[in-house]
């Protein structure tokens, strides 16, 4: 995917090779450039994805700074500031479009052609973003995003006017995620796209269960849950813990608990270990050993997906997979 955007710093900056100031999160393989003036300092890495473009921004200000930044193409962005020690103010030059980036709160934009400007408080920030094919809403999926309808719209017709979605919640699972996929990208591997595709699917499906001041009328909190216990099994794999969705979800842990079991009757340790064994099932097959497998599903090795295999099923994994490779002959 391209690179869709264009910075200018004034001449007060210059390129350095060597910066002050070391990168709070390093993005493997990323390509980096920075940029120092005599009070401020930006460093950029970049991570040019066939599926994503991946964007890495971290400025240290000592003296408050605007920063001219030109879209080329017309493009939807995911965008989470992070350690930002005060508010930065964004605006479109040619419309009256502004918005406004925080800590802990991240944004889809539909960012139009046109000449922006970001306003640099003093202090310490870092913006992360992905420019993001839209052509993955379609329906049916788009009715699971309606807090974005509005932007893949307007990312379809090529609309002139600048749009931002709902704010959601960015903690320190989503940062966890985000490191995860940063140690992860190796453009030395053929599937170095997928591991990019399947981190920022992950992402986005995250983003919709944890946004701010918008009631979703339709789903009950067991049923967000239900929705949001598969999403993390199928990328987590036995990673996946309880207490972790109902963080996302911003509620205690034992009353989801009790409200699920009570809504659909079993708990949601016995829900996860069902969803986890189907993506085992998934999984098993497609490698020869044991170690892929366990790799892949988030088992710390083959003793212990052996040891949930038998627990749920009664049987090896080695008879567990040599069933299901009978049953796909049938």
């Amino acid at each position: 995917m391209k690179r869709t955007y264009k910075f200018s710093l004034n001449e007060g900056f210059s390129a350095v090779k060597q910066p002050q100031q070391t990168i709070s999160y390093p993005i493997r393989n990323a390509e980096q450039m920075h940029w120092q003036s005599t009070d401020n300092q930006i460093s950029e890495q970049i991570f040019d994805g066939r599926y994503a473009y991946l964007y890495y921004y971290e400025y240290w200000i000592n003296e408050a700074m605007d920063l001219q930044v030109e879209m080329t193409m017309n493009d939807l962005h995911l965008i989470y500031p992070q350690l930002s020690t005060g508010h930065i103010y964004g605006k479109r030059m040619d419309q009256s479009f502004t918005f406004e980036l925080s800590e802990a709160k991240g944004a889809y934009f539909y960012l139009a052609k046109g000449i922006y400007n970001l306003h640099l408080p003093v202090g310490h920030h870092i913006l992360i973003g992905f420019i993001v094919d839209a052509g993955m809403f379609r329906p049916p999926v788009l009715q699971q995003f309606a807090f974005i309808r509005h932007l893949i719209q307007a990312k379809k017709e090529q609309s002139a006017a600048t749009l931002k979605s709902a704010d959601f919640r960015v903690g320190p699972l989503t940062i966890k995620y985000l490191r995860i996929l940063f140690s992860k990208l190796n453009p030395n591997t053929l599937n170095n796209e997928h591991i990019l595709l399947r981190y920022l699917i992950f992402l986005v499906h995250l983003s919709r269960f944890k946004l701010i001041e918008v009631e979703d009328p339709i789903l009950p909190l067991p049923q967000k849950a239900k929705e949001l216990l598969e999403v993390i099994v199928f990328h987590e794999g036995a990673k996946t813990r309880i207490h972790e969705i109902a963080q996302i979800l911003a509620v205690d842990p034992a009353s989801l608990s009790r409200r699920y079991h009570q809504f659909y009757g079993i708990s949601m340790q016995d829900e996860r270990n069902m969803h986890l064994l189907a993506f085992v099932q998934l999984t098993i097959v497609e490698h020869d050993k044991l170690g892929a497998t366990a790799d892949e599903t988030g088992f710390s090795g083959p003793s212990e997906l052996n040891r949930f295999i038998k627990k749920l099923t009664g049987k090896t994994a080695l008879q567990f997979k040599a069933e299901i490779e009978k049953n796909l002959k049938r």
